[in-house]
C-alpha cells in the first residue's frame, strides 16, 4: 500500500490553525468548537467523507480566510504507518523547514494515516554580481531582457557581490 498524495488548492494555510484530532472527535463537534462548519473543515482538509481518525491533522481555516486567494502549490500528503520524517522529505524532496512551516511538528506523532501539508519552495538560480560585471553582461551571459531581469528582482538593487535571481 502506498501513501496517498493529493493535490489541492488550498486557501492560504499560514492563515490556518491546525488540530490534532483526539479519540472520540467528529467534525461537527471540531467544527462547532472552531466557530466553522463540518462543509468548511472538508473542503478547507480535502476530505471527500466525514470520516477521520485520533492524531489527524486537520486544519481550521479562519474567518478571514475566506477573502484570501487560493495557492495551487500546496499538496496534502497521507502518511503510511511505518513512515518517517526523513522517508517524506527524501520522497518529496523537501527539508524539515518546509515542512515545519505549514505542519506542527512539536505535537505530531508520526503514524499512518495523517495528513500533511507539504509546500515545496520554488527552487531558483542566483547570479553573484562581480566587480567591474556590467548590466550588459549579465543580460548577455543569462540571455535575460532588462524587463526581465527587473521582474525577477523587483526588491532587489543590483550592486557587485549582491546575489540576484537569474531564473525562477
Amino acid at each position: 500500500m502506498q501513501g496517498s498524495f493529493i493535490n489541492k488548492s488550498y486557501s492560504n494555510t499560514t492563515n490556518s490553525n491546525q488540530y490534532i484530532v483526539k479519540p472520540g472527535d467528529s467534525l461537527y463537534s471540531i467544527a462547532k468548537a472552531h466557530n466553522t462548519t463540518v462543509e468548511e473543515l472538508k473542503k478547507h482538509n480535502n476530505l471527500i467523507s466525514n470520516m477521520i481518525y485520533p492524531n489527524q491533522i486537520l486544519f481550521i481555516p479562519r474567518k478571514s480566510e475566506c477573502l484570501t486567494e487560493n495557492v495551487n502549490d500546496n499538496k496534502t500528503y497521507v502518511t503510511l504507518p511505518s513512515e518517517t520524517l526523513k522517508d517524506i522529505m527524501n520522497k518529496y524532496n523537501v527539508c524539515l523547514n518546509d515542512l515545519e512551516e505549514y505542519n506542527d511538528l512539536d505535537k505530531l506523532k508520526l503514524e499512518g494515516n495523517q495528513m500533511l501539508l507539504i509546500r515545496k519552495k520554488e527552487e531558483k538560480k542566483y547570479h553573484v554580481v562581480e566587480e567591474n560585471e556590467g548590466l550588459e553582461d549579465i543580460l548577455s551571459k543569462y540571455q535575460l531582457s532588462p524587463y526581465e531581469l527587473l521582474k525577477l528582482n523587483e526588491d532587489i538593487i543590483i550592486y557587485t557581490g549582491n546575489k540576484i535571481i537569474i531564473e525562477k
